[in-house]
Parts: structure tokens; sequence; C-alpha cells
């Protein structure tokens, strides 16, 4: 008589939680690999400030996929991820577009701020270059809140902000100073400071 095999439910548990953790290792990775390819792709003679400002469209939502805000952050925002723009560049032209319809279980909102005192409630603050004079103020506001702070200015992290796009001669580069971050209550992930340069400065 053939024997019947035998089935164990902590067994099938175990598996199932080996497999999807598996999964979302794979799901991270491939992110993790799309924001680093656009890192060392060479932009070319020819590219666009268009071309440019979806690149770093995307790595905006992926510095969003690889960083954790406290609870309560969602809990002002109704459980959205909440961008907030300030000003108008090729960047945040194409980061309504470059935004998926959540990231990391949390519908994503992209708004545009007029004003510097419009800039609260969100989890992450855009800077564009051209309004970058507003970036001390901007800073002042957000002090000791919850918020991803990110110019396209190179510097901007030596001087109060929190991620800036540092452009190379061949491609997107970016500077995180983890220190000031994690001060505010943020957790990034080692995966996302392994292609960063990360600035030391003191918050």
């Amino acid at each position: 008589m053939a024997r019947r095999p035998i089935h164990s439910s902590w067994w099938d548990a175990a598996a199932w939680a080996r497999g999807a953790a598996a999964v979302r290792f794979v799901a991270r990775a491939l992110a993790l690999g799309a924001l680093a390819l656009a890192l060392v792709q060479p932009a070319g003679a020819g590219a666009s400030a268009r071309d440019a400002g979806a690149v770093k469209a995307r790595m905006l939502c992926d510095f969003a996929r690889f960083v954790r805000w406290p609870d309560a952050s969602f809990e002002r925002t109704g459980g959205q991820l909440v961008f907030t723009v300030i000003g108008h560049d090729a960047v945040t032209e194409a980061l309504a577009g470059a935004t998926a319809s959540s990231i990391n279980g949390h519908p994503v909102s992209v708004r545009t701020a007029r004003r510097v005192e419009d800039t609260a409630g969100g989890q992450v603050i855009y800077i564009a270059a051209s309004e970058f004079a507003k970036a001390p103020e901007v800073l002042r506001r957000a002090a000791g809140s919850p918020v991803l702070t990110v110019a396209d200015r190179a510097g901007f992290v030596e001087h109060g902000g929190m991620v800036d796009f540092d452009d190379a001669p061949d491609h997107e580069r970016f500077e995180i100073n983890q220190a000031r971050a994690e001060k505010a209550g943020l957790k990034i992930s080692a995966r996302l400071l392994a292609v960063a340069r990360v600035v030391d400065e003191a918050p």
C-alpha cells in the first residue's frame, strides 16, 4: 500500500512565509537595480532637460520606496504618500506621470505649493532649482518633522537638506545626509545608501 504523504500545516505556513519574503526581496532588488541603472546610464550629449527630469522623477519615487516614515505621518494624510513640489521644472512636470498608483501600499499624491507655508503635511518636499532661494525657509518650517527634503541643487545636504541631485557630466548622482534624516524620524534602507554618496555633516 502506498504511503500517504504527511502534510504539516506548520511547514506549509513556514514555506509560504519564506516564499513571500523571497518575492518581496526580488521586487525590492529589481527596484534598486532600476535606480542604480538610472544613476550610471550615460545621459548622452543630445539628452534633453525633459529626459533628465523624467529620470530624476523616477528616482524620487525610488527614494520613497526605500525610506520608512513613522506611522503617524500617514495618519495625517489619510494613508497617502504625498509629494509636495515647489517650483516648476522638468522634474515636477514628469513626477505625476512617474509616480505609481501606490508606493509600499500607500496611494501616491503629488501637489504643488505656490507658497512655502503651504508645504506642510506631506512626506516628501522637492525644491526645483529655480526656487532654491526658498530652501532655507522650507527647511525652517520642516524642522523636526518626518519629511524627506530633496532639492535639485548640489550641496543642499550640506546646508540643512536630506537629499540632493548632484549632476555629473555623464550621469545623475545623488547625495544623502543619513544622520539628518534619522534625526527627523526617517529610516533609510541600506540598499538606497549603497548607491548614494552619504554626506556626514552633522544635522
